[in-house]
C-alpha cells in the first residue's frame, strides 16, 4: 500500500546552517529554483550539477520558486539526469501546503548511463490546475537508500510546442477513455427489457437461460458473446446465430469449446437488431456463469473454516515455519507470483523440468513453468498439516526493464509495483486463464496433500491501483469494471474445483476517496458498492472483502488515535479504531451476497510501527496489538485478523510492523519482540 511510506504533511521551511552552504540557485527556466529542505538524502554540488545520494526511504528535495508557477504558467518539471540504475516512484508535489492531495506521480527515471532529459507537466499528469500561492517545488526519488542520481538543468517552465503537441494526442486518448469511462457508467445505472438469470456451464456446453420481460421484444432474437479481455465498453463482442424466440423464456446451448478456446470466462448477452435505426439493442445485461460443474476426482470435501480470527500475513519458506503453530496462528496469506508460472522458453535447461506450451491463439511463445510449485507446496503443505486456512494473494510484478515485461502485465502497467492482469488482450487473457486453472486444479481441496487454497485475493490494493495494480492512468469506472472482469476469472476458475473457493477485493483504509478527476485512486466504499451492483446484474457470485485497517499514518505507534476515523458510514479512514463502520456497511441488506449473508471479511493486512526496539516503543505496539485483538473478538462477521509483519523487512519504508525485529547476520529471523509473545497469548 502506497502509505507504507511517509509523506511528511509539513514541511521544514527553516533552512539549516549546513544546508545554506550550497543554495544552489538555477536559473536555466523563467522560473527559477533554490534549495531550501532535504530529507534522507545528501546533496553536493559542482557547477550547475547535483549528484544526489539517497540515504534512507523517504529522499526529497525542496526547491523554493522565485516565481508562482501559477500565475507564470510554468508546470513542467524539467532536467536532465544520470543514473546508473531506475528510480522507481518518483514524485512531485508544488505547495505549500505540502501534502497528500498535492502530490503527483511521475514517471520512473530509468536508468541513463549518459545524460538523458526528462520532463513531466504537472498539469497534465495531475489532472488538476496548479493552487494559488505556490512557491516550493519538492521531488521525491523513490523509496529506497543508496541511490546514486546526478542531475543538472533544472527548470520549471511552460510546454514546448512539441510537448504540447504530445499533450494534444494525449488529450485524444484521455478523451476516448472518458468516453468508456461514461458508457460503463451508463450501462451500469441501466434497467433492461429481458434478463439472463442462469449460465450454467458443464464440462462441455454452457446453456443459458433467461427471461423477455416485453412481449413485443420477442422474435429474432441474438446472442452475443463477451471474451474475459472485453470490456463492456469496448468493441469485439461475438454475435451467435440463436433460434427464433416465441415464449418469454428462453434457453439457448452453445459448445464450452470453441476451436480449443476456452468459453468459461466469457459473458453472455442478448440483442435484436433495430432496422430503423440500423443498430442493435441490447436487451439484457452482460451475464457471467452462475455455476459450473467442478471436476469430481479432485473437488473439495469441505470448506475449511479458521478455528480462531488468528492469522498471519505474508508467509513464506524465509521464515520458521515451525513456530506459526506456537503462535496459535489458524489462517495464513500467502503471495503467488503468477509472471513466475510464465516464460518465453520451452525448456528449463539441463536438467531443468519441461515447460508446456500455452495457446494464446496467436502461436507466440508462451509456457507455463510449473519449477515455482515446488516452493508453493512446501508452504501449502505445511498449512495443511495444521489445518490452516490459506488465502493466497495474487501478484503480478512489472519488470523494471519496460521492454521485458511478462504477457501477465496490462498492456498499459506504466509504473508501480504490481500490474493489472492483461484485461484488453485476449491473448494475455488465454495466458492469463490458463495460470489460474493450473494454479487452481493444484491446490483445490484443503484436505488432500498438497493443501488447498480456500481465499483468493485479487491483487493488491486496487483502490490505489497506480501504484499496486497498475493499468496506467484511466478512470475509475474503466478500473473497476477491468478489476472485475479479474476477479470473475479468479473466481470461474477456483469453483470448477473448488465449490466454496471465494475471490476477494483488496483494500485499503482510506475508506472515502473524491474523485478529483487525477484518475490515480478509486475509493474502496465506490469498489464495494460497484462489486455488488455488478453482481446483481450479471450473475450473483461469491466474493468478500481483504481489507487492510491499518493506523490512519501507518507510522503511528498506537491504534487508537486516529482523528479522521470516526463512527461514521462516510468516514475518510476505516481504521481498527471506528472497524465497526466496516460491519455496518457490509451488514446492509443490499450490500449482502444472493442467500441474504454478510460476505466473507478477511482483514488481511494491518500491523503497528515500532518507532525503534527500545523496551516502550515494543509495548506500544504490544498493546496496540492487543486492542485490536479484542474489538476484532467483539465482530464475529470478521473471519481472520492476519497480522503483518511476521518479521521487519529492511525495505518496507522505514516501517518496523513485525512480531520480529530485522534480521542479522547472527539472527537470520528476527528476534522476538514482545508483541511476538501479546499475540501467542491472545486466545
Amino acid at each position: 500500500m502506497f502509505n507504507k511510506f511517509s509523506i511528511p504533511v509539513l514541511m521544514r521551511l527553516c533552512v539549516s546552517a549546513s544546508l545554506m552552504i550550497s543554495l544552489v540557485s538555477l536559473a536555466i527556466g523563467e522560473t527559477t529554483v533554490s534549495i531550501v529542505d532535504s530529507n534522507d538524502v545528501s546533496i553536493s554540488t559542482a557547477g550547475q550539477e547535483i549528484e544526489l545520494v539517497t540515504t534512507g526511504h523517504d529522499p526529497f528535495v525542496v526547491w523554493k520558486c522565485s516565481a508562482n508557477p501559477a500565475k507564470s504558467g510554468d508546470h513542467v518539471v524539467a532536467f536532465e539526469y544520470f543514473a546508473v540504475e531506475t528510480i522507481e516512484q518518483p514524485s512531485a508535489f508544488l505547495g505549500p501546503p505540502i501534502t497528500e492531495a498535492t502530490r503527483v506521480d511521475l514517471p520512473d527515471l530509468t536508468q541513463a548511463e549518459g545524460w538523458q532529459s526528462y520532463a513531466a507537466d504537472l498539469i497534465h499528469l495531475s489532472g488538476k490546475q496548479i493552487q494559488p500561492a505556490v512557491n516550493l517545488l519538492r521531488l521525491d526519488f523513490g523509496r529506497r537508500a543508496g541511490v546514486s542520481l546526478r542531475l543538472r538543468q533544472i527548470e520549471l517552465r511552460k510546454p514546448t510546442k512539441q510537448e504540447r503537441q504530445k499533450l494534444l494526442e494525449a488529450e485524444t486518448i484521455r478523451q476516448s477513455k472518458l468516453t468508456k469511462d461514461q458508457t460503463i457508467q451508463k450501462y451500469v445505472a441501466s434497467d433492461f427489457e429481458a434478463t439472463i438469470d442462469q449460465v450454467d456451464v458443464s464440462l462441455d456446453e454452457i446453456q443459458i437461460s433467461g427471461e423477455v420481460l416485453k412481449p413485443g421484444r420477442l422474435g429474432a432474437l441474438q446472442l452475443f458473446e463477451y471474451p474475459p479481455s472485453i470490456s463492456i465498453a469496448a468493441d469485439g463482442v461475438r454475435r451467435l446465430d440463436t433460434p427464433t424466440v416465441d415464449g418469454p423464456r428462453f434457453t439457448f446451448l452453445v459448445p464450452r469449446f470453441e476451436n480449443g478456446r476456452d468459453r468459461l470466462h466469457s459473458g453472455w448477452r442478448l440483442g435484436q437488431f433495430d432496422g430503423l435505426r440500423g443498430r442493435t439493442e441490447y436487451l439484457t445485461a452482460r451475464h457471467f456463469p452462475t455455476s459450473v460443474m467442478n471436476d469430481v476426482k479432485r473437488m473439495s470435501v469441505k470448506r475449511l473454516r479458521p478455528k480462531s480470527q488468528k492469522g498471519l500475513g505474508g508467509i513464506g519458506l524465509s521464515g520458521p515455519l515451525d513456530e506459526l503453530p506456537e503462535l496459535g496462528v489458524h489462517a495464513i496469506t500467502i503471495n503467488i507470483v503468477l509472471n513466475s508460472f510464465v516464460s518465453n522458453q520451452a525448456d528449463a535447461g539441463q536438467g531443468g523440468v519441461g515447460r508446456e506450451r500455452i495457446d494464446d491463439g496467436t502461436g507466440t511463445a508462451a509456457y507455463f513453468d510449473p519449477r515455482p510449485f515446488a516452493y508453493y507446496d512446501r508452504v501449502m503443505e505445511f498449512a495443511r498439516q495444521h489445518e490452516m486456512v490459506v488465502s493466497a494473494i495474487l501478484l503480478i510484478p512489472r519488470s523494471k526493464r519496460t521492454q521485458n515485461q511478462s504477457p501477465l502485465v496490462h498492456s498499459e502497467a506504466d509504473g508501480g509495483i504490481y500490474a493489472m492482469p492483461p484485461m484488453t488482450s485476449p491473448n494475455g487473457s488465454r495466458v492469463y486463464a490458463n495460470v489460474l486453472d493450473r494454479i487452481a486444479r493444484r491446490y483445490c481441496d484443503p484436505a488432500q496433500s498438497p493443501g488447498g487454497i480456500t481465499h483468493w485475493i485479487a491483487h493488491n490494493e486496487i483502490d490505489f491501483h497506480t501504484v499496486w495494480t497498475n493499468m496506467g492512468k484511466q478512470p475509475r469506472g474503466v478500473v473497476m469494471e477491468a478489476y472485475y472482469r479479474s476477479m470473475r476469472m479468479i473466481s470461474q476458475a477456483a469453483r470448477q474445483y473448488n465449490p466454496d473457493a471465494t475471490v476477494f477485493a483488496s483494500l485499503t483504509h482510506h475508506w472515502n476517496i473524491p474523485d478529483d478527476g487525477g484518475w490515480q485512486r478509486l475509493s474502496p466504499r465506490e469498489v464495494l458498492e460497484t462489486l455488488q451492483r455488478y453482481s446483481d446484474m450479471e450473475g450473483s457470485f461469491d466474493w468478500g472483502v481483504a481489507f487492510h485497517p491499518y493506523p490512519q499514518s501507518l507510522f503511528s505507534t498506537v491504534a487508537w488515535n486516529d482523528r479522521d476515523a470516526i463512527d461514521d458510514l462516510d468516514t475518510s479512514y476505516i481504521t481498527i479504531q471506528n472497524l465497526q463502520v466496516l460491519g455496518q456497511f457490509m451488514k446492509q441488506p443490499a450490500m449482502r451476497d444472493a442467500r441474504g449473508e454478510i460476505r466473507t471479511v478477511l482483514l488481511s493486512e494491518q500491523g503497528f510501527h515500532t518507532a525503534d526496539y527500545s523496551e516502550r516503543s515494543q509495548q506500544f505496539q504490544s498493546e496496540s496489538l492487543s486492542f485490536a485483538m479484542q474489538r476484532v473478538k467483539q465482530m464475529p462477521w470478521i473471519e481472520s485478523f492476519h497480522y503483518h509483519r511476521w518479521i521487519d523487512h529492511p525495505d518496507e519504508g522505514g516501517l518496523k510492523l513485525g512480531l520480529r525485529t530485522l534480521p542479522t547476520a547472527d539472527n537470520p529471523h528476527g528476534a522476538r519482540k514482545q508483541s511476538w509473545y501479546v499475540y501467542q497469548a491472545i486466545e
